[in-house]
């Protein structure tokens, strides 16, 4: 998955052009937001896609786990960031 500058980003992205942008099939897009709970909505035209904010969380997950590893520590492993 290749980087991508959230700053410069469009409001809404249809499922066809979010598979184009994370370079994935539709139904490797469908496993990563049936995963991580970040389904599609439909905009006022009826048409499904991702608002910027769920475009990037998603995006956002699913670069940290190609980049690290599905699960590079265990949550019970990881450094607590308030102690």
């Amino acid at each position: 998955m290749k980087y991508i500058d959230y700053r410069n980003i469009k409001e809404f992205y249809t499922i066809a052009e979010v598979c184009h942008l994370f370079e994935m099939d539709k139904k490797e897009l469908q496993y990563y937001s049936e995963k991580y709970k970040i389904p599609p909505e439909q905009n006022q035209d009826g048409i499904y896609g991702f608002p910027k904010v769920k475009f990037c969380k998603l995006h956002n997950f699913i670069y940290k786990e190609q980049k690290y590893g599905a699960s590079s520590a265990p949550q019970a492993q990881r450094k607590d960031p308030w102690a």
